[in-house]
């Protein structure tokens, strides 16, 4: 028997059993805390048609049933795809079925039985647990996605692309992972007519939606956005006009959309379909509205590009993702205290049940990935803090060998007088690879740093005399999760680099020393003569 369509804020049930009284009663149970809604299901083939239909968060499942008993039930929804928490709620309480479940990507077991209170009592947590660690991994993989768009619409500042190109991959990337069903990006000309179309998700209703616009027609979403500046427009399905070729598409979701404006300039508007639950959420709300901000920001500089200091990206990016830590982080380690407490009460119980190790592992490898996000999170939140500025590269270097105790290592730079703009993070990064050459490179006894020009580029060196990188790693070290580092980390080294367009690579020869070149866009970088300064200049600081 299926329920009214999911309230926000709500977890969402779906509970199989073949006896209609544990049906009844558990969701009386469950639905008395005000916080879960149960549709109920008596047979495995109606749940896989809810399942391909209806968004849950989590599926309470009896064991033996006919036709499909419980496990036969979890292994076909794995197979379709769904990776939602599991429970396996039954009366059988042999060791194999509890075996069986786990090996088949169950996430909790709960044998029936005993004083109902305690009983249903131990399945609402279980519930609330499982739904909340599965949201917090949900929540996460959506941030880190909208991070990736915010970089990416960051970069069309950079480089020698076209900002069509760059609008589009913005496009594919916000819709390629969970939370966006779709995302369009429409521009008008200063006549109001539409210029061009982006869109990703849309790919059978485009057509249909060329016409209608390029007809002088407009959404009932866009319409409101275009009145309002400084939040998105949220359209529920009930308000989404019946003439808009997007209609049925929106079915059962809802859109948020935002206007693009940048320095009183209004040049479209972006627009997502996403679920209720999203679309309500403050957070979301606050990096969508950020999302649309550096995107017509982006537009702005393209239109500006001879105009503008391609380095203030710098600023701009850092102050975005700034907002985005204050919004989250917080949050998220709340999340994650919760997360821990259960790891741990969840490793007391590996060592009566050893058949769960494997599960309860893999939790905690995924608490650490949750940490390392933060911990990113953070080094970025400091980017930006301070305003760029020119800094001489032999001044940081001097800053780093005095505060640092690099034992007999010799430190040794001929960067001349060249500076970087950039603000005091730029320091930890070279501070970060000589800390590497020092670490991996077992016999170095020295390292030099140096700094030349190519046509459109500066190159900083840092290079050492250990024993170098194997060809078949030279980029296999800029990978996530590479080594055992606990500090910054290659891989973090060239996301923090690549946000301000800059890159970095190693191009050392094995045995004879590794050799890392900072790859600098020419406007990011200027040579000191006296008291001019002069950039893009065509003499090479230091061989």
């Amino acid at each position: 028997m299926t329920r009214s369509q999911r309230r926000t804020g709500h977890i969402r049930v779906l509970h199989l059993d073949d006896e209609p009284i544990i049906l009844d009663i558990t969701r009386m149970y469950l639905e008395r805390t005000g916080k879960i809604q149960v549709d109920t299901v008596s047979e495995a083939k109606e749940a896989l048609r809810l399942l391909a239909a209806t968004r849950y968060d989590a599926i309470i499942s009896d064991y033996e049933m006919p036709v499909m008993d419980g496990i036969e039930f979890l292994k076909e929804i794995r197979e379709c795809g769904h990776d939602l928490p599991f429970i396996l709620f039954t009366g059988r309480g042999r060791e194999e079925v509890v075996i069986r479940a786990f090996n088949n990507g169950a996430t909790f077991y709960l044998q029936k039985g005993g004083d109902p209170g305690s009983q249903y009592t131990e399945l609402v947590k279980k519930v609330t647990l499982a739904t909340g660690q599965y949201r917090t991994k949900q929540n996460i993989q959506h941030l880190y996605q909208i991070f990736q768009a915010l970089r990416e619409v960051s970069g069309t500042l950079h480089g020698e692309e076209e900002i069509d190109h760059k609008l589009r991959n913005v496009c594919r990337i916000i819709s390629s992972g969970q939370g966006y069903q779709n995302v369009r990006i429409v521009l008008f000309d200063r006549d109001d007519g539409v210029r061009s179309v982006y869109q990703a998700g849309l790919e059978e209703q485009i057509e249909e939606l060329l016409g209608y616009l390029k007809a002088g027609n407009r959404t009932s979403c866009t319409r409101r956005a275009l009145e309002k500046s400084r939040e998105p427009v949220i359209c529920e399905p009930s308000q989404t006009c019946s003439s808009c070729p997007l209609y049925s598409d929106h079915q059962g979701q809802f859109a948020l959309t935002m206007r693009l404006e940048h320095a009183g300039e209004i040049y479209g508007i972006i627009s997502v379909t996403l679920s209720s639950d999203y679309a309500h959420d403050f957070d979301e709300q606050m990096m969508f509205i950020e999302l649309a901000n550096e995107i017509a920001y982006a537009i702005h500089h393209y239109a500006l590009e001879e105009e503008q200091n391609a380095m203030e990206t710098l600023m701009g990016t850092s102050r975005k993702l700034h907002i985005i830590n204050s919004i989250t982080r917080h949050d998220i380690r709340n999340q994650l205290t919760v997360q821990m407490n259960t790891y741990e009460l969840l490793l007391e119980s590996a060592e009566e049940y050893p058949e769960m190790r494997t599960y309860v592992n893999a939790l905690g490898s995924s608490i650490n990935s949750i940490m390392e996000h933060l911990v990113f999170s953070e080094v970025y939140q400091k980017i930006g803090i301070q305003r760029p500025r020119w800094l001489s590269v032999g001044a940081i270097i001097e800053g780093i060998t005095s505060s640092h105790e690099f034992g007999p290592i010799s430190i040794l730079h001929s960067t001349g007088t060249v500076e970087v703009y950039t603000d005091v993070m730029f320091g930890k990064i070279v501070t970060n690879l000589i800390e590497n050459a020092i670490m991996h490179g077992k016999r170095v006894t020295t390292v030099r740093i140096g700094f030349y020009e190519q046509i459109n580029q500066g190159v900083l060196v840092i290079e050492d005399d250990g024993i170098g990188v194997p060809d078949e790693l030279k980029e296999r070290i800029f990978e996530k999760g590479f080594g055992n580092n606990t500090g910054l980390g290659l891989y973090y080294t060239r996301e923090i680099l690549g946000i301000t367009g800059m890159e970095i690579a190693e191009t050392g020869k094995n045995l004879e020393g590794a050799r890392f070149e900072i790859r600098i866009p020419r406007r990011g970088y200027r040579i000191r003569k006296g008291s001019e300064a002069v950039i893009f200049a065509g003499l090479p600081v230091s061989e």
